[in-house]
């Protein structure tokens, strides 16, 4: 017999998700956005996973108000909701290689809404295939990816966007919190100057952000990543120019080239010899974070 896993669904089978009100309304005012799986903040509506997905990459575009149907929102909020599904589309396409999408509403709950007392529109990604025997004879969507990669990879795209950005001139990057899990140790980058930095670089044309953070890291490390959830966003000023760098975290082993880097351009250290090597304070913070999101101890004198 086979066996499909979805972890992740267990939360719902055993019951241990419960909410007293409007998860739509609970989810943002929590403040944890990775944890609340929320894509992208506007000013009226926001962009989140869903937690039980249709399809890889499923997400919804949701209204800060508390209504029941689009024409109880203003025309300002409408507009912006919709603009969020364009963005959210675009990020999809560039992150998952989707093929299409099915975008709708469901108003009511005899019209199959799950929360019909706050508006919200989903957007699945499609490709060609994917209703394939498991849906149509199993009534089983196969969901081929863990929800935090999936939210890492939409997160990277969404945070480089120009949404909500009255200036959009800023020179987007990639880069990674690399965590190689058998050694229990990070990988630091030692930049031409003698700092300790996070591996990062350019993203070339139409490439997504994660896979252009892989690609760094095999290049500048020669190790071999893992996508495995998201870090964080940060921007600064360099040769003239505002830069704005995506960060992912992802698992990592040696590979072939990996014994040319190690010790002249790549350094292995135990979590707190790295928060105290690292050369700049906002990457030292976002390097913190993300362990402990993850449940690797960090200190908390920091």
């Amino acid at each position: 017999m086979e066996r499909l896993w979805a972890p992740w669904r267990l939360r719902y089978v055993e019951g241990e998700i419960r909410h007293r009100g409007c998860i739509f309304c609970e989810k943002p005012a929590l403040g944890d956005d990775v944890g609340e799986l929320i894509l992208l903040r506007g000013r009226r509506a926001y962009l989140i996973m869903n937690l039980f997905p249709y399809n890889t990459g499923h997400a919804m575009a949701v209204p800060f108000d508390h209504v029941a149907d689009l024409a109880e929102l203003d025309p300002a909020t409408i507009a912006e909701l919709f603009e969020l599904v364009a963005w959210l589309t675009t990020a999809q396409r560039r992150a998952l290689r989707c093929d299409g999408f099915n975008i709708g509403l469901n108003l009511g709950a005899v019209a199959g809404a799950g929360i019909s007392d706050h508006v919200h529109v989903h957007v699945v990604p499609r490709w060609q295939g994917d209703a394939n025997f498991m849906p149509i004879l199993a009534n089983t969507m196969v969901i081929p990816e863990l929800i935090p990669v999936t939210y890492a990879k939409l997160r990277a795209e969404l945070e480089l966007s120009a949404f909500g950005r009255a200036d959009d001139l800023v020179v987007p990057q990639a880069g990674a919190v690399v965590w190689l899990p058998e050694e229990r140790k990070l990988a630091i980058r030692r930049a031409r100057d003698g700092t300790l930095v996070l591996p990062k670089g350019h993203i070339e044309p139409g490439e997504a952000a994660y896979r252009a953070a892989l690609r760094e890291v095999a290049e500048e490390m020669g190790l071999i990543a893992e996508l495995i959830g998201w870090a964080g966003a940060l921007e600064f000023e360099a040769g003239g120019k505002r830069r704005r760098v995506v960060y992912v975290l992802v698992q990592a082993k040696p590979g072939p080239a990996f014994a040319q880097h190690l010790g002249r351009d790549t350094v292995l250290m135990d979590v707190e010899e790295a928060l105290a090597a690292l050369s700049h304070e906002e990457v030292r913070e976002l390097v913190a974070t993300t362990m402990r999101r993850i449940g690797v101890p960090v200190g908390t004198s920091r």
